[in-house]
């Protein structure tokens, strides 16, 4: 079986990978794949550090079994007959992607979308919604500074790492300030992460609309708490 490690070519670029440099090695020890990369320099990984993994780059993916991406793949770039894993974002019916799925039903490719891989337990066993709302509520933070003209953040895209992106935290200057997080699944919990950082304290709703407080304060409400049934 060979597999191929196609470009991102959503825009904004995405410097995301399916496969690192060393898993590409290990699964080719393992079970004895071939695996080939299409030339990119927008991965967070160099197309050098996968030359001295031993794997080959390769621009044409169209001798490849199974085709791996991480975001949707432009519909130029859909080969026929192949069988393509990315998000396609499309489980939900998302208009934009109409065209795509259209696409993809055309060239009789079969999709495998990381989206609904599901383990034995009916749960998700690939998801970003924790780094979504990390990269979210950060970029809330960035925006504020830059509104307020108080402080600035390097993009959360910019940085190297996590690291780096927790580092530039410090920078924030706000007192007093008021947030409501909703939810309490991946992204919020995410987003969460960013606070906890900026040492918010959590308050119960009540409290948080009746209370003064002089410390930066959070609410975190649920769907019972912000939809009301009409009848």
């Amino acid at each position: 079986m060979k597999i191929g490690v196609i470009k991102e070519g959503k825009n904004p670029p995405d410097k995301r990978v399916p496969l690192t440099p060393k898993q590409c090695t290990l699964l080719k020890q393992k079970f004895a794949f071939d695996i080939v990369v299409q030339p990119s320099d927008i991965r967070c990984f160099t197309d050098q550090e996968y030359v001295e993994e031993g794997i080959v780059l390769q621009n044409d993916l169209s001798d490849c079994d199974i085709i791996l991406g991480v975001k949707e793949v432009p519909i130029e770039n859909l080969i026929r007959n192949k069988t393509f894993v990315f998000f396609s974002h499309t489980i939900k019916k998302q208009p934009y992607n109409q065209n795509l799925l259209k696409k993809i039903i055309e060239k009789s490719i079969r999709l495998i979308d990381y989206e609904v891989l599901k383990g034995e337990d009916g749960k998700r066993v690939i998801g970003f919604g924790r780094y979504a709302g990390i990269v979210g509520c950060y970029n809330a933070f960035l925006t504020y500074g830059l509104k307020a003209n108080s402080y600035k953040l390097k993009p959360a895209h910019l940085c190297f790492d996590k690291k780096e992106m927790e580092a530039e935290l410090k920078k924030v200057d706000i007192n007093n300030f008021k947030i409501v997080l909703t939810g309490s699944g991946r992204v919020s919990q995410g987003a969460k992460e960013i606070l906890d950082l900026l040492n918010f304290k959590y308050v119960s709703k009540n409290d948080y609309l009746n209370k003064s407080f002089d410390t930066n304060i959070c609410t975190i409400l649920n769907a019972v708490d912000y939809y009301k049934r009409i009848d």
